[in-house]
This record gives C-alpha cells, sequence and structure tokens, in this order.
C-alpha cells in the first residue's frame, strides 16, 4: 500500500493548492477531491490535507469538537495511522500535525505545527448570496456589503450578531473568510498564530490557509465590541478548570454539568492536581 494511501500525483495536485492557498491567505482554491474511504461531509477534505502533508516523522493528533476520544476522531486517527504507521498523541503541545473538527486546542500553538480544519461550507458568502458565480466576482472586488448588511440588520435588531459560529472574518485586511464552525470563542485565536491553519472541504473541493503570523479579525463594526461566549461563575465538573470553552452536558436528572470541551488540557489540569 502506498504511504499515506493518496498516490503521489494526487500529493502533487493537493500541495500546489495548498501552496497557493498559503501565498493568498483567505482565498479559496479549488483542488481535485478524491474519493476516501468515509463519506464526503465526515471530514474528507481535512484527511486529504492531512495524508498530502504528513511525514514519516509527523506525531498526530486528532480532535472533534476538541475531543480526542469521540468516534470521528478515534476513526480518522485510526485511519491515518493503518497507512502511515505515524505516532499519535492526544497531548496539543507534542503534535506536529492536528487535524480538528469545530474547536482550536485551548494550548497555544507554536511555529511549525500545522493545524487542518475539517470544512463542511467553505464560502462564507453562500448566508447572503447563493449565486457562486455573483459570489466569485464580490470576493474579486472586496465586496462583502451584504455580509455588512446582514450584520447591520442583526445589530439594529437583537443588539449584536446573531451568528454563533462560522463567524465571519477578514484576513489581511482582503478576504471574507469562513473559519469553518468554530465557535465565537476560537475566532479571535485564527489572527498572528503561530501555527500554519489549512482549512480543507472535500465535498466542495476547496482548500483555504491563513499562514502564521497572519492578521485576522471578525467582521464588526468600529462602535460595537466583538463579543464571545462567556461562562461567568461556571467551572469544569471533572478538573474544575475556569476560563476555558465549557460544554453543557445533562445529566439523568436533567441537572446541566460544565466539562472542558478540550479534553487534553482537562486531562492536564487534572494531572498537575495529581488526580
Amino acid at each position: 500500500m502506498r504511504y499515506a494511501f493518496l498516490d503521489e500525483d494526487a500529493k502533487k495536485e493537493i500541495r500546489r493548492a495548498t501552496l497557493k492557498a498559503v501565498a493568498i491567505p483567505g482565498y479559496i482554491v479549488s483542488f481535485a477531491s478524491r474519493e476516501m474511504p468515509i463519506a464526503r461531509g465526515w471530514g474528507t477534505g481535512g484527511i486529504q490535507l492531512t495524508l498530502s502533508l504528513i511525514k514519516e516523522d509527523d506525531t498526530l493528533k486528532v480532535i472533534d469538537q476538541g475531543c480526542d476520544g469521540s468516534v470521528n476522531a478515534v476513526n480518522i486517527r485510526n485511519f491515518v495511522t493503518s497507512v502511515t504507521q505515524n505516532k499519535t498523541t492526544t497531548d496539543t503541545l507534542k503534535a506536529s500535525l492536528i487535524q480538528t473538527r469545530h474547536r482550536i486546542p485551548e494550548e497555544p500553538l507554536s511555529e511549525g505545527q500545522i493545524l487542518v480544519f475539517q470544512v463542511p461550507m467553505p464560502d462564507i458568502l453562500e448566508t447572503v448570496e447563493p449565486d457562486t458565480y455573483k459570489a466569485r466576482v464580490m470576493h474579486a472586488n472586496a465586496d462583502y456589503s451584504k455580509l455588512w448588511v446582514l450584520l447591520y440588520e442583526d445589530t439594529s435588531l437583537f443588539g449584536d450578531s446573531r451568528i454563533s459560529n462560522r463567524y465571519p472574518v477578514i484576513v489581511e485586511n482582503r478576504y471574507a473568510m469562513d473559519p469553518s464552525p468554530i465557535p465565537k470563542y476560537d475566532t479571535t485565536k485564527l489572527g498572528n498564530s503561530k501555527a500554519l491553519q489549512l482549512f480543507g472541504a472535500g465535498r466542495e473541493k476547496k482548500i483555504y490557509a491563513i499562514p502564521p503570523y497572519s492578521d485576522v479579525k471578525p467582521l464588526k463594526f468600529e462602535d460595537r465590541e466583538f463579543k464571545v461566549e462567556t461562562f461567568e461563575d461556571k467551572h469544569c465538573k471533572r478538573c474544575g478548570n475556569s476560563g476555558v470553552f465549557l460544554d453543557q452536558v445533562y445529566d439523568k436528572e436533567g441537572k446541566v454539568n460544565y466539562y472542558c470541551s478540550d479534553t487534553s488540557y482537562c486531562d492536564k489540569i487534572l494531572e498537575k492536581k495529581g488526580k
């Protein structure tokens, strides 16, 4: 079997698209998405990026909604290791290549690391412009007036944007970009990151990127503060940590409990406490 499943021509084609995406931050690049042994919509874009980039000495981490142990993360990790024999880890700081669905790890990433996002819908303009041809023209002209109108309508009616995830961002003061369905809490981590951030949409056949230390800002009016999810007075029931993104979990009695979304970070806090 070929190393990392894909044939060399496929890897070269994906790498060329990736290089173009890195050269033009936030710009959406088309690529020839291959058939993978999982259904489209379940992370095939992220997997193809990972398989085209992974080297023999890479250490892989896969998370789904911040969790290393979810079904999606475990199956993708098992598949990649079955075709590469690469080492895996749950420690964010020890991983050189991280594939993620819908979260950015709590711990800051470092230079040399690559964060690969699984993306369902790559173009942020589809929320306001269903015609893909018109959307491409709008990107070419940096015409994001419809996004601004949507933001204005939400602000005038509700006091703030109703977008809770997949919040539009402007990359290097040029392209409006879909950051994938990460929560608003993670949006501010996209900018000035030391790691290379790659986004792959297999079903839509698109790749885009945020190079390290890029300027990424959420779309907002100058006189409005960008507000993210807060968990005031809430603590993780498992490790007791606060000040991180927490998941709400209902127990059998219907009582709400909170747990760290990033399970690796939660484990480290417990380890420090000697538990």
